[in-house]
């Protein structure tokens, strides 16, 4: 349900915000770049409040001289563990609003990359998104995450304008990081009057459509690709590297990083250049990847569906159930509109795997609203996630999980994540919807595979698992008039 509906407002032409999607993480992120070069006072000095947020935390970094059992190492790590922004209920990975944000592990990872800039007698962090460069694993989603901690307050106070001037019903809920001292950079909690989330319980922040993007501007594969054209000389004379050696993107990822750590100069130079780049939002409006409509295509997907049985009494029934929303889903795309929806306007590209099972999701949530089913996005179950599970009490429950056919992963150590979950948590049952888009991903040699891959990981794992195959080709579907209104 979108915040409009679940709040009962109309937005008129001066609302800049974006309508998210409450019940799910919708696939974008608050890009520091693009708040930070608005021209709206309200967010002028953006960038120094960050400066200076980091600028405290680099201070204790100093203070502690590369001792990493300080007091001073271990105050820069608490100021550098962001939870997850929930509030915002936004993310590329798409899962439920509740995530994981960055703890300990990569606070001292920023911890040791702001040491880096001590060391190279660099006194200010400018740019949060250094951080992509500096440390592995901090993706576009923790460079967002982090930095909506930072300027939460700003966020909330843009909120309650929106409140006031809509007449929004707000509660009282725990915001963690709702601010932090500018003085010691100790971060505060505190009970914040804001919407309420019915999804989650805790607080609604928007944000302005303007500052969401969905792909990142810094990344550290880029960042060598700019350094062998810019700083070619320093890579080959300084640095020894072999510009001729053709590397793959994984590698340039590895050696951005490496790069970064040893001439962090460099990296701020090409982080200079970024910046002063024309940059520019998703277009919300036009949508080109689906990354905001998903809901209500699977909504829409649900409501023409029209399913609506009473909740099965045994656990044979209810995976047999649970079957019949697989089933549904696919009979959606092979013999209704649904199918379009999973392909770019021109019909030119698909869409990713995480728009496929957000659909999905989304088509199914009514469903099992109707008769009292929890659908859960993304659990954690076992040793990790899994894209659905489906439970009506502690006997009644089964998995599923969403691929494409033609990705190599599901042949891999991932795929068989769904039986160990299986075997693991003693459910009976659960299903690969496995969806192809080409010819080649319904070859007969590729569906056995398939059928086989199951077969010997149900046998393996004494548990049931069936694929079922979903047809998202876009040049074989009926025409328009014998599609099912």
């Amino acid at each position: 349900m979108r915040f409009t509906e679940e709040f009962g407002i109309t937005p008129d032409a001066d609302d800049d915000w974006f309508d998210v999607e409450v019940t799910e993480d919708t696939p974008l992120y608050v890009d520091p770049f693009l708040v930070f070069e608005d021209d709206d006072k309200f967010w002028s000095d953006t960038h120094d409040e960050v400066v200076k947020f980091f600028g405290i935390a680099l201070d204790y970094v100093r203070k502690a001289n590369g001792n990493h059992d300080s007091a001073h190492w271990g105050k820069a790590e608490r100021m550098l563990m962001f939870p997850e922004p929930s509030e915002f209920v936004l993310g590329l990975s798409m899962g439920h609003p509740l995530g994981s944000g960055t703890g300990l592990d990569f606070a001292f990872r920023m911890a040791d990359a702001l040491d880096i800039l001590r060391r190279h007698s660099i006194d200010t962090m400018k740019y949060v998104e250094a951080f992509a460069l500096f440390c592995d694993g901090m993706g576009v989603d923790r460079i967002s995450d982090l930095f909506c901690n930072v300027v939460k307050q700003r966020f909330i106070k843009y909120t309650l304008k929106v409140v006031d001037k809509h007449s929004i019903d707000v509660t009282s809920v725990r915001v963690k990081h709702a601010d932090w001292s500018k003085a010691t950079g100790r971060w505060v909690d505190a009970n914040v009057m804001l919407p309420k989330n019915p999804a989650t319980d805790r607080g609604v922040i928007l944000c302005p459509t303007r500052f969401l993007k969905d792909i990142p501007i810094v990344t550290p594969d880029g960042f060598w690709s700019w350094a062998e054209i810019n700083e070619g000389r320093v890579l080959r004379d300084d640095l020894n590297y072999d510009l001729a050696e053709s590397l793959s993107k994984s590698e340039k990822i590895a050696e951005g990083r490496h790069v970064a750590r040893r001439e962090p100069g460099m990296a701020f130079r090409y982080l200079d250049e970024k910046a002063e780049e024309d940059h520019e939002p998703y277009d919300v409006d036009n949508d080109p990847k689906l990354l905001v409509g998903w809901a209500e295509a699977g909504r829409n997907a649900a409501e023409a569906a029209g399913r609506n049985l009473e909740q099965p009494a045994s656990e044979e029934g209810f995976l047999t159930w649970v079957r019949g929303l697989m089933v549904e889903f696919k009979d959606a795309v092979e013999q209704t509109d649904l199918w379009k929806v999973l392909w770019s306007d021109d019909l030119t590209k698909h869409r990713p795997e995480k728009i496929v099972q957000a659909v999905a999701s989304c088509m199914w949530v009514s469903q099992c609203r109707a008769v009292d089913v929890d659908i859960s996005r993304e659990v954690n179950i076992g040793r990790g996630p899994v894209d659905f599970k489906f439970s009506a009490g502690w006997t009644k429950r089964a998995l599923a999980e969403i691929k494409l056919i033609k990705s190599t992963q599901f042949f891999s150590g991932a795929s068989k994540q769904l039986p160990q979950y299986l075997k693991s948590e003693k459910i009976e049952g659960g299903f690969y919807l496995c969806v192809g888009f080409t010819d080649q991903d319904f070859e007969e040699e590729r569906l056995k595979r398939v059928r086989d891959t199951c077969k010997a990981l149900s046998e393996a794992k004494d548990v049931k698992i069936e694929p079922i195959f979903v047809d998202a080709r876009n040049y074989n579907k009926p025409s328009a008039s014998k599609i099912k209104s």
